[in-house]
């Protein structure tokens, strides 16, 4: 690519003209944005708060991006609506589907989180803060999930430990993931990276054999999604509540909460807000594509 500018380099100045090289290389963001690639779900909640670009903290660069979501922030949209079925969410996700995730193919996402020191466990409910999905399966292929003992759940109900939340909370942490989608033929599927440190592996498919490859539409989602948040209400509660108990259509049976419309009740209590900040959001089909630090190092600008 440089062959004409090396050509101009003498033997002496070799290295002054590599340096200068690798400078020009980098002199654009690389053109593998997540952001870009998404858009806000259309289950999101509509609140001008839930989704911003912000200066106020970020990882690399001049902007991150805030989510947040407040008691009552649920949504609907056409076959699903958050208000009556235990949820509430502001994400983003993958538009349109297979454009970063491939079936049948291993893609690699980077991406830094920041949860603020605040942050207050829902219990018992779930916050998954990152996940990736395909049509036709209602569990996550992977899902990252925090409450008082955050663990990363897969499709087949297995999980893997993330640790403790405090060590999570009050600073970036730069995340790596690497997914596999194909349901055969691999030696691994499945790892994922915290501050360069490998804490979960699988060596087993994530997508479901029934789903055949044809038919696979794949996409990541990220932001903030609680779902069983009346479990939250039921146990911080400090009024009677007449309930309804709301039940998961999954063939365990075991996703039963105590209601299914949470925010038409006075509980004497609400949700806590939860605000989750994203930054440095790159795919690609290497590792050093999409890790922060790797790039860090090489001196590749921040994505935004």
């Amino acid at each position: 690519m440089y062959l004409k500018f090396f050509r101009t380099c003498s033997v002496v100045i070799l290295t002054t003209c590599l340096s200068i090289s690798a400078t020009a290389a980098f002199s654009k963001p690389l053109k593998n944005s997540i952001l870009k690639n998404t858009k806000v779900e259309s289950l999101s909640h509509k609140g001008r708060h839930g989704f911003q670009k912000t200066k106020s903290i970020t990882r690399r660069g001049t902007a991150a991006q805030r989510f947040e979501i407040r008691h009552g922030n649920c949504g609907k949209s056409s076959g699903w609506n958050d208000c009556e079925t235990d949820r509430g969410r502001i994400e983003r996700k993958e538009k349109p589907k297979n454009r970063m995730s491939k079936p049948g193919q291993g893609v690699w996402y980077g991406y830094s989180i920041f949860i603020p020191k605040n942050f207050t466990s829902l219990g018992r409910a779930n916050t998954i803060l990152s996940q990736a999905k395909v049509e036709k399966n209602s569990t996550p292929l992977w899902a990252l999930t925090f409450n008082d003992n955050p663990y990363l759940l897969y499709s087949d109900g297995k999980h893997c430990k993330l640790g403790s939340l405090n060590g999570w909370r009050g600073k970036w942490n730069d995340i790596v993931v690497y997914a596999d989608y194909a349901q055969s033929g691999k030696s691994v599927y499945f790892q994922l990276f915290k501050n360069d440190k490998l804490i979960c592996t699988r060596k087993s498919p994530i997508m479901p054999k029934h789903i055949p490859l044809r038919a696979q539409k794949i996409g990541i989602k990220y932001g903030i999604y609680s779902s069983f948040v009346s479990r939250y209400l039921d146990a911080k509660k400090t009024k009677n509540v007449d309930l309804t108990a709301y039940k998961q259509n999954h063939s365990s049976g075991k996703s039963k909460s105590p209601t299914g419309t949470p925010f038409k009740n006075d509980w004497g209590v609400k949700l806590p807000t939860h605000v989750i900040y994203y930054d440095e959001m790159r795919f690609g089909s290497r590792r050093d594509q999409v890790d922060v630090r790797m790039l860090e190092k090489a001196g590749v600008p921040p994505v935004d």
